[in-house]
């Protein structure tokens, strides 16, 4: 039951990312449309954010790698 729920949170912050990651692209669609003088810097501030989500994520994600699964 342990390795259920060890691949469960794996999951889970996977999934988390993900969601975080389309709401802010999302947001700074929207932005770009209604200010497009600021494309550059919504970009940037997109890209930076992006990548320390991604950068979280795998942090999270990598206290799971320890574990070894017999299937």
């Amino acid at each position: 039951m342990k390795k259920l729920e060890v691949v469960l949170k794996f999951i889970k912050h996977i999934v988390w990312g993900l969601i975080l990651q389309g709401i802010l692209f999302i947001l700074i669609g929207i932005l770009i449309f209604m200010y497009p003088d600021l494309l550059g810097m919504l970009v940037g501030i997109g890209l930076v954010v992006s990548g320390l989500l991604a950068f979280v994520l795998a942090i999270k994600v990598n206290k799971y790698s320890s574990f070894k699964f017999n299937v």
